[in-house]
């Protein structure tokens, strides 16, 4: 396993068979599987960050951001891509939500006016958490279910294109 939340293709599974046979097939067969597979794994991802979201701000900033990218090598989760109106991005925050924070702890902040000031970061984002609360927990219920669609939608996409020329 290359990452936290991948699966590796060094072994003998039906992804592995996939990797080679999306290969083979032309290109408008490709976006058809990629297509259908987005369409499919949107909403399951949806479902599984709401429902490990419990606060307001973890609904704003991870489960409104939510959304699954496909290609003919992977199938990418993203969730926490908020920015602001200015359009500077929240990292900071979208790694609070996910990983909590010490109400104790110390952060840099600026006024609107560009001045910068200390303050503590309070009990809004809960105790620290390792393991994640919306997202790595989502991730780690959800590949599977992904990994088992995509298979499925190539196979049935492919069999529709060999039909349709056979």
């Amino acid at each position: 396993m290359r990452g936290a939340g991948s699966i590796s293709l060094l072994i003998d599974s039906p992804l592995q068979t996939l990797a080679r046979s999306l290969r083979a097939v032309g290109p408008e067969t490709r976006k058809q599987i990629n297509a259908a597979t987005k369409a499919a794994a949107n909403p399951i991802w949806k479902d599984e960050t709401a429902g490990r979201a419990v606060t307001r701000m973890q609904q704003t900033g991870l489960v409104s951001t939510a959304s699954v990218g496909v290609s003919s090598r992977n199938v990418t989760l993203r969730a926490g891509g908020l920015t602001f109106k200015g359009g500077r991005s929240a990292d900071r925050i979208t790694g609070a939500l996910e990983f909590g924070g010490g109400a104790d702890k110390v952060i840099t902040s600026r006024s609107r006016k560009g001045k910068a000031y200390r303050r503590r970061l309070g009990p809004a984002f809960g105790p620290p958490y390792r393991n994640g609360r919306v997202v790595y927990p989502a991730a780690r219920d959800s590949i599977p279910r992904f990994a088992s669609l995509w298979v499925q939608t190539a196979r049935r996409t492919i069999h529709e294109a060999i039909e349709e020329v056979g």
